[in-house]
């Protein structure tokens, strides 16, 4: 015998007229190149970020490593994944990433590869990332307030999508991100 739970009679969901998110001062659609480069955590790297999610700790950007700097060995609490807009990057010679491949850096993945031509890449990032002195000793844990942090100093994240716990857009608590 089967039954029927009959329709509700609204809407199943909490938000009965939800109408348009309000745009405030964000922009819909942002173009990189009016973001400018903040100094990254290795000489030869900076990144723009695009966006940062201060609540979940996850945030994008595109960073630029120049010709021949290899990074620290460094560790992935999350997932990162990139995209290769130009030059490439390698972790072993025999499977070198290229302009226009994808990779995905899994959670727990220790690695220290190396660009020797350079690159540019868009990155998604889902948690810290753990980076590594000589001796081994932890440096950093770079996380997605530390990402805010330093390109706010830089006063680089005018364009950038911010999230906190507020999400009401009349509630400003970034002004310096309208500056």
């Amino acid at each position: 015998m089967t039954s029927t739970v009959p329709a509700p009679a609204g809407p199943a969901f909490w938000m009965t007229n939800p109408g348009n998110t309000p745009k405030g001062a964000r922009k819909e659609f942002v173009d990189p190149h009016d973001i400018p480069w903040t100094d990254w955590l290795m000489p030869g790297t900076r990144f723009k970020l695009l966006y940062v999610n201060l609540v979940t700790g996850g945030f994008t950007l595109i960073l630029r490593v120049d010709p021949g700097v290899r990074a620290t060995p460094h560790w992935h609490m999350g997932n990162v994944q990139a995209y290769i807009l130009d030059g490439g990057f390698h972790y072993h010679e025999d499977d070198p990433g290229r302009a226009g491949t994808y990779t995905c850096e899994v959670a727990g993945a220790v690695h220290q590869p190396i660009a020797p031509e350079g690159t540019t890449m868009l990155a998604f990032v889902e948690g810290p990332i753990a980076g590594y002195l000589p001796d081994g000793r932890l440096g950093v844990v770079a996380d997605a307030r530390l990402h805010y942090y330093m390109a706010r100093d830089n006063n680089a994240i005018a364009l950038t999508q911010i999230v906190d716990y507020a999400t009401d857009p009349s509630l400003d608590l970034h002004p310096e991100a309208r500056r």
